[in-house]
């Protein structure tokens, strides 16, 4: 896995994108669609020619062969596979029935893609293991993204993807939308095991009545509750004022990252950081006592400690002097 300048990365992803064109006069058919737009999309994401396999054969054991249109090698073992349709072909749950059929039979991609060369819709499979889900976690549209967009584009760059990561991002997406959807629906209609339970918590123990909570439960008093949640979220942050992440504690804090995680014994997903006011904390599993490294940065000096050893930098990239103490360090803090 390379390490890159994730900023510069981005802004030179952000160019790429903003310059490039949809030849739609080029693209009357799937083949060609492939050639101006879905190729070279994947270009941009740093793949090369010899990483993208066409007509990939998904195992359908006895059954007849099925191929997919493209499957994206991304290691030994694991792969992206895509479907590709034309530009402005419709992509509906038909198409996406079609791409479920070769997920499941792709026993090495935990990733899929749906494409017309304009909109990439990105699917997994974290509601039921081997089973593409019906919604994509995440879509992109050459026409319309936000900077949100690109960030999250960026990480299927091939220089720094990192399967586990996707899809714990991806099971927090579909969490979040589930979560929301569940949640909009016991309020709109809240079921009786949900005023059993409000009613058993609260001081007011007057014999209730099920339909006049449901009346009383209406939008002024949820308009009520969350006026009281961003009040508490207002104050429990206020903390933490005067915290400024900085670029430069970012992207020391990624290279840092991508150095632990070459490691194998280090999973991706443990790796984060704590931001206070005088030191930039780089730990495991969000633990202020499992500390892998600390960075001081100020206008003026860069310091990295790894242990007791203090270490001055002239610049990020410095950090690479240090890749076999940080490792040695993350692994006697996982122990």
């Amino acid at each position: 896995m390379s390490i890159i300048n994730r900023k510069q990365a981005f802004n030179l992803l952000k160019k790429t994108l903003d310059n490039f064109k949809l030849k739609s006069e080029n693209c009357a058919n799937e083949a060609q669609t492939k050639k101006f737009l879905i190729d070279p999309f994947f270009m941009l994401l740093n793949y090369a020619t010899e990483d993208l396999i066409p007509e990939y054969e998904a195992d359908f054991g006895d059954r007849v062969s099925h191929k997919v249109d493209y499957a994206i090698k991304l290691n030994r073992k694991d792969i992206i596979i895509v479907e590709c349709k034309k530009l402005n072909g419709k992509l509906t749950d038909k198409e996406a029935g079609q791409l479920s059929g070769y997920f499941q039979n792709a026993k090495n991609s935990r990733v899929a893609i749906l494409t017309n060369g304009k909109e990439y819709r990105f699917y997994s499979d974290v509601v039921l293991t081997n089973t593409m889900d019906s919604k994509p976690f995440f879509v992109f549209n050459l026409e319309q993204y936000s900077e949100k967009d690109i960030e999250d584009l960026l990480d299927f760059d091939a220089r720094v993807i990192d399967i586990s990561k996707i899809i714990l991002k991806a099971q927090e997406s579909v969490f979040i939308e589930d979560f929301e959807n569940t949640f909009f629906k016991e309020m709109a209609t809240p079921s009786p095991e949900l005023l059993k339970l409000m009613h058993k918590k609260m001081s007011f123990k007057t014999k209730y009545n099920e339909e006049k909570m449901k009346d009383l439960m209406n939008s002024s008093l949820f308009k009520s509750l969350a006026d009281k949640i961003l009040l508490h979220e207002t104050k429990t942050n206020s903390k933490s004022a005067g915290i400024i992440t900085t670029d430069d504690e970012m992207q020391a804090y990624h290279t840092i990252r991508t150095l632990l995680i070459q490691n194998k014994k280090i999973p991706s997903t443990r790796v984060g950081f704590k931001d206070l006011k005088s030191v930039f904390n780089i730990t495991l599993d969000d633990n202020q006592k499992k500390i892998i490294c600390q960075l001081k940065f100020t206008d003026h000096s860069k310091k990295i400690s790894i242990g007791s050893n203090d270490y001055i930098l002239d610049s990020i990239d410095d950090v690479l002097k240090y890749k076999n103490e940080l490792i040695a360090k993350a692994l006697e803090v996982l122990e």
